[in-house]
């Protein structure tokens, strides 16, 4: 089993108790279809920030870009 897991680096399915509330709420927008702007405009916060935590996200769930994020929330 250990070899399998080594071979082909088997993760486990990301969840998104994995992020924080902030990071729920970005990603909850995010798959809403909305925009960096529009998410910061909404959550009173910069667009870097958003960016920040849309980076933090994807790196959490394993995933490459907003597609995957959202994606995956709308499996959950």
């Amino acid at each position: 089993m250990n070899v399998l897991k080594r071979v082909f680096r088997l993760r486990p399915a990301p969840t998104l108790a994995q992020l924080t509330r902030r990071e729920r709420q970005v990603l909850e927008l995010v798959a809403a279809g909305d925009t960096n702007k529009m998410i910061a405009l909404k959550l009173s916060t910069s667009e870097s920030t958003v960016k920040n935590h849309c980076t933090s996200i994807y790196r959490k769930l394993n995933v490459r870009n907003r597609v995957g994020a959202a994606t995956v929330y709308s499996k959950q």
